[in-house]
């Protein structure tokens, strides 16, 4: 299991292509020959993960979709997703691990030249009734080449998903909830606070109490870090411009954070 995509909400997608152009990020374009509710550009990583900058067709369609009430209260960090071998397979752990899941579902599309992606998705949180500090969870069908546009040399230096923090009323759920899709709590989590940090393959989830964290009350995912590649970077790394990420905290970290996240020890359980 390791980090798929994160997705960021925005209200105009040009705009937020331009902002993250600014910001050293390279933008792409997948060329979907149908389009639904949504509309996307990439900002893809040589790990295999990607940033999905998402904006809804038109008002109907957000009020109709799992996520619209989330850009109804502002830009930003919507939903986080984790790459597994077989979603249906992950539904029944959490299942039996008394988790509320929604699916798996099929989604799929064809691109110019007639190649076909599809892969199957499955909800814990959003959309599922679940808490919205859990991800959800993709399994590749066919053609990831196609569904990926990617990767990308980023002039800033970025070239991964590190890890994402996220806020609950029940961190403690959260936490069985990333154990039961193959998760690992780690034996001693961050400095800050009394987060709870959970091992997922090279990367890592911050679970932090509801109360530690007044800007994000409705609880979920508040910030991503990005393993980058520069020399410059300070020790807890670089807070990009909120302005020019739509409200999304994203920070540049140095590339010795999945060393050291490596090296620590981690447990099976909660």
């Amino acid at each position: 299991m390791r980090f798929d995509h994160l997705v960021l909400l925005v209200r105009d997608l040009d705009k937020a292509s331009v902002d993250f152009k600014k910001l050293g990020f390279v933008v792409l374009e997948r060329d979907d020959t149908s389009h639904g509710s949504t509309r996307f550009r990439f900002v893809s990583f040589d790990d295999g993960a990607y940033i999905l900058l998402t904006a809804f067709s038109s008002d109907a369609a957000m009020a109709a979709h799992r996520l619209g009430p989330v850009l109804a209260a502002g830009e930003g960090w919507a939903d986080y997703s984790f790459l597994v071998d077989d979603a249906h397979a992950a539904g029944r752990m959490l299942e039996a691990a008394g988790m509320s899941v929604a699916g798996p579902v099929e989604v799929a599309n064809t691109v110019a030249g007639g190649h076909k992606w599809a892969l199957d998705l499955l909800m814990a949180g959003r959309g599922a009734g679940g808490d919205v500090a859990l991800p959800f969870l993709v399994s590749n069908r066919q053609g990831v080449e196609h569904r990926i546009p990617g990767p990308s040399t980023h002039a800033n230096g970025a070239n991964g998903v590190t890890g994402v923090k996220v806020v609950s009323t029940d961190p403690a759920g959260v936490v069985d909830g990333l154990v039961a899709i193959g998760g690992k709590r780690m034996v001693d989590g961050p400095a800050d606070r009394d987060d709870i940090r959970v091992a997922v393959s090279d990367g890592w989830v911050d679970v932090v109490a509801n109360d530690a964290l007044p800007l994000k009350p409705e609880g979920g995912f508040f910030e991503a870090h990005l393993s980058c590649d520069r020399s410059n970077l300070p020790p807890d790394g670089e807070l990009l411009d909120i302005d020019l990420t739509h409200g999304a905290a994203l920070r540049l970290v140095p590339p010795g954070s999945r060393d050291a996240l490596a090296e620590r020890r981690g447990s099976p359980g909660s």
